[in-house]
């Protein structure tokens, strides 16, 4: 699956490593596949839904024998390909990925931009 239109969206911050992308960009890539091995029929980056992901958190992942902590980078990099397809607002919630803020965590390192639609005036 292509999944340029998934990392175009994708700004990293300036001290970002080069392998933290790249590590990163292959994750989304494997997890795209994943899911194109699964459903044939998901061809294109904009034709995954919320069963996709949930296929990847609650099967995928289980089915691979990840270690804890490869686990938590896929789910980073899950958390960021549902940021990048623009629906985080719908998914987070029912993916269980909702962080609260007042824990804290790893510092963010990219961040995804918001298109404009070319119609607009």
């Amino acid at each position: 699956m292509n999944i340029r239109d998934i990392t175009k969206n994708i700004k990293w911050h300036e001290e970002a490593s080069t392998s933290t992308k790249s590590r990163t960009v292959r994750r989304i890539q494997t997890m795209a596949d994943a899911i194109e091995a699964q459903f044939p029929a998901v061809r294109y980056c904009n034709q995954i839904k919320l069963k996709h992901m949930e296929y990847l958190k609650y099967a995928w992942f289980d089915n691979e024998g990840f270690a804890p902590s490869t686990m938590a980078d896929y789910t980073r990099a899950m958390r960021l390909m549902i940021k990048a397809l623009g629906k985080d607002r719908h998914w987070f919630g029912h993916l269980g990925l909702v962080q609260d803020p007042t824990r804290g965590g790893r510092r963010v390192v990219s961040r995804v931009t918001k298109t404009r639609s070319r119609n607009r005036r």
